[in-house]
């Protein structure tokens, strides 16, 4: 799909995605310490505007002093708005709590929003922006790997219901996205790690030097070492960006971004939102579809045993009954939240599969015994 990764890159430069919607298209711009000097990017944006900046308290805590000198250099007037830290706070109640406050603050259409956190504050305020007097400008700063290589990009924000995780959200871009891989440094190993999981399906979407890339390149990304990170959130950025662009609303290619996500989110709607680490159940997702496609004769088995080989290797879960060591699946009731999942048309669930590494595709087609057989075995220990 693309040329292979650079090895090395000088941790001093930064990288730029460009995410091509024509008048909304924007860039993504990726580097170390950019929060110190962000007024450079953010100018064109937010100069002579007022700004507000949505974060949670950990971030608030950690990262908004960096960010804050940046936005006293701009001059303009701005303000924080601090949401609840975690997956509960992908709700109606936070969402109209974030709403009424920036009412509250009096703000009008020519504010510009700042989503300041990861995947759940880029989320909320996303939505937000979306909503706010119909519609106001965006601007993403991810502060986890997650966030960086996936769900800051593409303008898709949702909050979760009983129903299932991400069912109501908008379409809704964003002006530029930052990110500053320094901010990745204050993560725990289990959040990084999460962040991997979807770089590691975008080395699946890619191709074979992508992933034989990430498989030998891992190690070091892993352990914070600056080119091999920078590296793997360009592809992911670009990944996603090449895909937004030639489907933003989600019709037809744009669904190969969710390699692994309808097992993924059927297991987290079964844990409850918030149980378990996004990147831990797409690890697992990745497997099962691997598993699935093998299953039908898409793929060699070869590929899922390599696949699984990676996971191990990098400290994610290989399979669904490695996600949580205490807890019994039922596959059956995975099976049923699958019925709720955005890639169910007329009732049949459409499953991101794989004919080979850098090959995947949509299949509609997938008769459910077969899903159940693969779930059976992801699920059992042992």
């Amino acid at each position: 799909m693309s040329e292979r990764p650079t090895v090395r890159v000088d941790v001093a430069e930064r990288r730029t995605v460009r995410v091509d919607l024509a008048e909304r298209g924007y860039d993504i711009v990726i580097g170390e310490r950019l929060l110190e000097t962000a007024e450079d990017v953010l100018a064109p944006v937010v100069a002579g505007r007022r700004t507000v900046v949505v974060t949670d308290a950990v971030v608030r805590d950690s990262h908004l002093p960096r960010l804050a000198q940046a936005l006293e250099r701009l001059d303009i007037r701005w303000d924080t708005v601090t949401i609840p830290v975690g997956e509960g706070a992908k709700s109606f109640r936070d969402l109209e709590a974030l709403l009424e406050r920036l009412l509250d603050l009096g703000i009008d259409r020519s504010t510009v929003l700042v989503a300041f956190g990861g995947g759940v504050v880029g989320d909320v305020a996303g939505f937000a922006a979306a909503l706010f007097m119909r519609g106001i400008d965006l601007v993403q700063i991810p502060t986890t790997l997650m966030s960086q290589v996936d769900s800051a990009v593409g303008g898709k924000n949702a909050i979760n219901t009983r129903h299932g995780k991400n069912l109501v959200g908008t379409f809704h871009q964003p002006r530029i996205v930052l990110n500053d891989v320094s901010v990745l440094e204050s993560l725990p190993r289990r959040e990084l790690l999460s962040g991997y999981g979807e770089i590691v399906k975008c080395g699946l979407i890619r191709g074979e030097r992508e992933f034989g890339w990430l498989e030998e390149h891992a190690p070091a990304l892993l352990a914070f070492d600056s080119g091999p990170l920078i590296e793997a959130v360009r592809m992911g950025c670009e990944t996603k960006a090449r895909i937004v662009t030639a489907d933003e609303r989600d019709r037809g290619d744009r669904a190969l971004v969710n390699l692994g996500h309808t097992f993924a989110h059927a297991v987290e709607t079964e844990a409850g939102h918030g149980a378990l680490p996004h990147g831990e159940a797409v690890a697992a997702g990745l497997a099962a579809a691997a598993a699935l496609s093998a299953r039908l004769g898409h793929c060699e088995p070869s590929i899922v045993h390599r696949l699984r080989s990676h996971l191990r290797n990098a400290g994610l879960p290989d399979r669904i009954a490695a996600l949580a060591s205490n807890r019994h699946w039922n596959s059956g009731a995975i099976l049923g939240h699958m019925s709720h999942d955005k890639k169910t048309v007329a009732g049949r669930v459409h499953f991101v599969l794989l004919r080979g590494i850098g090959a995947p595709f949509v299949d509609g087609s997938v008769p459910p015994n077969a899903v159940l057989e693969v779930l059976d075995n992801e699920c059992r220990r042992g």
